[in-house]
């Protein structure tokens, strides 16, 4: 198995695409830590599911919360080898209606967490570790009613560069998956009607991707087949760049 024995934490696991990357991982002999920030349930059923020995509490908004999540796997498993940056929320709205406060929930969760998160694991994460950080083709050239969760996600591909070169020297690999419309609840909650049928019509392959195609390019990178790839921004989204 690419991952046997392999300690990892899926930061906002308990559903969506970090559920079906703990799923994947856990398939190819990982050790799964899943974290959640509401989803309690669907986080212990998960972790059931899988038999992970760890489910954790996780706010990645605060440093705190971080540091005792990376603390308790550290002592429970001895190491961190994969850490993957996945949790995320978004707001919808059009650019002169939205407020400051929706504008930093968003940043917060979703560029200042991973950075967080990054820093933190450093004094933990293997020598030749992995890092996972999870984009979006919003970040690429911008969500059409969401450009909070655009600039976050940009800022997240300019920190996975940035992370990549720091941490060179450890042969720690940085990378960033970039979904484009991925089947999720997520989705369903900021695309509905006409703005997802213009998106349908942007993606050359026809159809929504599965959090499980996004999961298998996860997989890759966090396995030793991709040793000589960090700093990369690899887009999972059946073409939709071609277009926009």
């Amino acid at each position: 198995m690419r991952l046997s024995n392999k300690v990892c934490i899926v930061t906002g696991s308990s559903r969506g695409i970090g559920a079906a990357i703990a799923r994947a991982f856990a398939r190819e002999g990982a050790i799964v830590t899943v974290t959640y920030s509401q989803h309690r349930t669907e986080a212990k059923e998960l972790a059931s599911e899988i038999n992970s020995r760890l489910v954790l509490h996780l706010d990645v908004t605060k440093r705190q919360s971080i540091f005792n999540m990376m603390k308790r796997v550290q002592e429970r498993c001895g190491r961190i080898d994969v850490l993957v940056n996945n949790a995320g929320i978004n707001q919808t709205g059009d650019f002169d209606k939205i407020t400051e406060d929706e504008w930093d929930a968003v940043i917060d969760v979703d560029l200042k967490g991973v950075f967080i998160c990054c820093q933190e694991v450093l004094p933990y994460i293997s020598d030749g570790g992995r890092i996972i950080n999870i984009g979006s083709i919003s970040g690429e050239y911008g969500g059409p009613r969401t450009p909070s969760y655009a600039a976050a996600k940009a800022g997240v591909m300019a920190l996975t560069h940035c992370l990549a070169r720091f941490v060179g020297q450890r042969r720690i690999t940085v990378n960033c998956i970039s979904p484009g419309a991925i089947e999720s609840e997520l989705l369903d909650s900021t695309m509905q009607g006409k703005l997802r049928k213009e998106v349908m019509q942007m993606i050359l392959l026809g159809r929504l991707g599965a959090p499980e195609e996004v999961a298998a390019v996860a997989t890759f990178l966090a396995s030793d087949e991709a040793s000589y790839i960090t700093g990369q921004v690899i887009s999972v989204n059946g073409g939709a760049w071609v277009r926009w």
